[in-house]
């Protein structure tokens, strides 16, 4: 079995702990509130935390050409006496941009103390000096988390307020405030201080507290639509109408959670028990759809998909106003 390739975040991480610091960083920031965790923790790591206001500077990438860029660091002073300088929107480093032989070895041999840390929201792959960095380990990927790698995250954002959770109630608060960390991160707050004293997360204080994600709502309309829950599910969707969700995008949510559902019961009826790995889907979403799986006959899994059919096409030519034709539809796939 191939060895699981370690993530970029992780890495930073244990370099810092292990006290290992880099002269330049180059993040690629996807997940742009992963790359400033990291961040932060560069500079803790680097300076006592009372110095850190004075040790670090940041500047915006988009108003510096890089030349600026390397003379500020170069001259210390230039920027009060920081020795750590963070390059938000760096743009040095995508496509179409050219380096010169004495800026590209500026870059790369650093003769000063101050660190440059790039956050470059693109990335040209092929460009020598993108290249050169990460060969020498200093370019980091931060891509949003998912499955166990987001759980660990969410575990340790609450051992940060004091907080335990268990595994059915981790992947309920996964399922339940997504994957957006800087969402995450503010649901967590909410849900420490509603917790108070409290050391253990219950399913009842996520519930109480957190709130639902768009995915979330779309597993509850179809739990309620498949168990002949109607009028529950009328409201899941007005509930999700009123959050701003175009009604077009409620419907591909739709299609795409039957064709899970169908997909799951061939998995399921060929035999595979892992039908997370199948469907390349979270463990807590793949418990769901196999309850669902099991309420659910294959005809009335057919008659629900030339529902969301007509009701795509009724849209898309106009012969009905959406938020009637999801209404409509509703009703229908719980009277099927």
């Amino acid at each position: 079995m191939r060895k699981q390739q370690e993530l970029d975040y992780l890495r930073l991480m244990r370099e810092l702990k292990a006290g290992e610091i880099r002269p330049v960083y180059l993040f690629y920031a996807k997940e742009d509130f992963l790359a400033e965790e990291a961040a932060t923790e560069l500079v803790k790591k680097i300076f006592p935390q009372s110095e850190a206001g004075a040790a670090s500077a940041v500047v915006d990438g988009k108003e510096l050409a890089l030349e600026e860029v390397l003379a500020m660091t170069d001259t210390v002073s230039l920027f009060g006496g920081s020795r750590l300088l963070l390059v938000k929107n760096a743009p040095y480093f995508a496509k179409a941009q050219r380096f010169d032989k004495e800026l590209v070895g500026r870059l790369l041999v650093r003769k000063h103390e101050a660190c440059l840390v790039f956050f470059a929201p693109e990335l040209s792959f092929t460009a020598k000096i993108v290249k050169e960095l990460n060969a020498r380990g200093a370019l980091y990927r931060f891509e949003p988390l998912k499955g166990y790698a987001l759980q660990n995250w969410l575990k340790q954002q609450l051992a940060a307020h004091g907080k335990t959770i268990g595994g059915e109630n981790l992947a309920f608060l996964q399922e339940r405030i997504g994957g957006d960390l800087r969402n995450a991160a503010s649901e967590i707050a909410k849900l420490a201080v509603y917790l108070g004293e409290e050391k253990t997360v219950t399913k009842e204080s996520i519930a109480a507290v957190c709130t639902r994600t768009v995915q979330a709502d779309i597993f509850a309309l179809v739990d309620a639509a498949v168990y002949g829950r109607t009028r529950e599910a009328l409201l899941f969707l007005r509930d999700l109408l009123a959050a701003g969700e175009p009604a077009l995008v409620i419907l591909a949510m739709l299609i795409r959670q039957f064709r899970l559902l169908g997909e799951a019961k061939e998995i399921l009826a060929a035999g595979e028990s892992n039908l997370a790995a199948a469907l390349k889907i979270h463990p807590y979403a793949a418990k769901k759809i196999t309850q669902q799986a099991a309420k659910t006959s294959e005809a009335y899994l057919k008659r629900a998909v030339e529902l969301l059919a007509q009701c795509e096409l009724d849209i898309k030519r106009g012969r009905i106003e959406p938020v009637l034709a999801l209404e409509t539809l509703i009703i229908a796939l719980g009277a099927a």
